[in-house]
């Protein structure tokens, strides 16, 4: 009398398993935080999308964070040219507590990069702060760096053919000709290799510290960088729109 109603329930408890299962591995394929774990939160313009995990479970260094996340806009807002401005408030930039890909900032450009290590796609054409902490320390040796990342985000998006600018291109091919990038001055007086050799968008995102802010690298102010590297500053000029306002 009582085994059709024992197969029928050994049937559903099949079946139960199966589907947790199935859910478990799915979650366990989901190798990166999806976006509904993160935050929005507006700071002068610009979308930063906070890991809910910095905000709930580390709330001095997401402040500490957030703090330094609003001066660095800041200085960029004082520096930049407004209408170049509003084209970099279009860029989300996101605040991780500390997410292993990278040691502290990065542009990603291609969403296929991303799925192919494991992060969340919604972060193409975004900046990604990746770890909280280091973001705090290294911003001291580092005082543009979020105008670096932003940098590579403008070059990527509004200047034409991107990556591939003529005008940034030339300008690049043109300094490395020279090898003066080769052996520089570093902030802690070692002479070193210049970051700006490593591509044409390194070679823009350095000199607009430079142009704009203070770069880690020599040359570290404007007039250091038109007397290194004139073709560099007129680059910048007018990528960014300097030259129509002189």
């Amino acid at each position: 009398m009582n085994r059709p109603f024992f197969l029928i329930l050994i049937c559903v408890c099949h079946f139960s398993e199966l589907y947790a299962q199935e859910n478990r591995l799915a979650n366990e394929s989901l190798q990166f935080e999806p976006t509904s774990n993160y935050r929005d939160v507006k700071v002068r313009g610009y979308n930063i999308r906070v890991n809910k995990l910095l905000i709930r479970r580390h709330q001095k260094l997401f402040k500490q964070a957030m703090e330094v996340m609003d001066y660095q806009l800041f200085k960029i807002e004082r520096v930049l040219p407004n209408e170049a401005v509003k084209k970099l408030q279009q860029v989300t930039i996101w605040l991780e507590y500390e997410e292993p890909h990278h040691p502290c900032a990065v542009y990603h450009p291609g969403r296929q990069w991303l799925v192919d290590n494991g992060m969340n796609p919604d972060k193409v054409k975004c900046v990604e702060i990746s770890n909280a902490e280091n973001f705090v320390s290294w911003t001291i040796s580092q005082p543009y760096m979020v105008l670096h990342e932003l940098a590579h985000a403008y070059h990527d998006q509004y200047l034409k053919q991107g990556f591939e600018n003529p005008d940034v291109l030339a300008a690049f091919r043109a300094a490395m000709k020279t090898e003066q990038y080769l052996k520089v001055l570093r902030w802690n007086g070692q002479q070193v290799k210049h970051y700006s050799t490593t591509n044409q968008m390194e070679y823009f995102a350095e000199a607009t510290e430079s142009y704009f802010g203070t770069n880690d690298y020599y040359p570290f102010i404007r007039p250091e960088l038109e007397l290194f590297d004139a073709g560099a500053a007129h680059m910048v000029e007018k990528a960014w729109g300097i030259e129509e306002q002189k």
